[in-house]
């Protein structure tokens, strides 16, 4: 009887032991998680800069395009982005006053650029 006492004691100690193993390995995986999220979301965050770095390089190109075509007074192939970039320019008014607007793109990021003279 005393021996089916131990066995009964020991058991009750290796169930507390088992759970707060449990509770720790629980613990740390939401740990592992919420680090994981915060990382994914920081990558993300990176290249968008990058994406958006492309998207800014291909706007200034179609400002410069259309300023080279006004000040040359001869039309220019459109500039092209070896990066997969693109730009859609549009000139309004008349020179010595005239608006440029040039929105580059590259993939899902979008930067544009207005100059006035």
């Amino acid at each position: 009887m005393k021996e089916f006492q131990k066995n009964i004691q020991n058991t009750g100690q290796n169930g507390i032991a088992l759970l707060l193993t449990v509770i720790i390995l629980s613990i740390v995986t939401l740990i592992a998680v919420f680090i994981a999220d915060i990382v994914i979301v920081q990558l993300k965050l990176a290249q968008d800069i990058n994406n958006s770095q492309a998207a800014i390089y291909a706007a200034d190109s179609g400002v410069e395009w259309q300023l080279y075509q006004i000040k040359k007074g001869v039309s220019a192939a459109s500039p092209v982005m070896l990066n997969g970039a693109t730009v859609v320019t549009t000139v309004t008014g008349v020179a010595p006053s005239f608006t440029i607007k040039s929105l580059g793109s590259y993939q899902s990021v979008k930067r544009q650029f207005e100059v006035n003279f």
